[in-house]
């Protein structure tokens, strides 16, 4: 019971989930779990299916995409309070890039199948979370803007 008590107090208090109704937390308590990410672990590849999500609790991981002839290009860091994952939410679940712990990470999983479930019987709450998620989408999409223009310049 103890270890239900914690995970919803670190719902509650996650940024991306903090504003959502009391009782739609602690539906998500119910679906989460604690994960820990040891430092350099791959969490997950780009492309890959991969049906969660976390919600960071401290740590900072590495996304990362795969450039032809270049290699792996890490375009941002991420860390407390952020989403990792967002893709597992949006069909067909691959993940536009991949994930690797920069240093010791613990985590919120939640189980997205679960999580859209959700969303689908409480229309409402799933508005909620993708406008959430949208704009997480729209940080990531920035970041990747600008690791490029840092690259390879802005000028036209």
């Amino acid at each position: 019971m103890e270890r239900e008590i914690d995970i919803t107090t670190l719902i509650s208090d996650h940024p991306f989930t903090k504003d959502l109704p009391e009782e739609k937390r602690a539906e998500l308590a119910k679906i989460a779990k604690i994960t820990r990410f040891t430092a350099g672990q791959r969490i997950f590849e780009e492309g890959e299916v991969h049906k969660r999500i976390y919600l960071i609790v401290y740590g900072i991981v590495a996304l990362y995409f795969y450039i032809p002839a270049k290699g792996e290009f890490r375009y941002e860091t991420i860390s407390s309070g952020e989403l990792l994952g967002w893709s597992s939410l949006v069909e067909p679940f691959k993940k536009s890039s991949g994930a690797v712990a920069v240093e010791n990470t613990l985590a919120l999983s939640l189980d997205s199948d679960k999580l859209l479930r959700m969303m689908e019987e409480d229309k409402a709450f799933g508005h909620a979370v993708y406008k959430k998620l949208i704009n997480v989408v729209a940080d990531r999409l920035r970041a990747a803007r600008m690791r490029l223009l840092d690259i390879y310049g802005g000028g036209g």
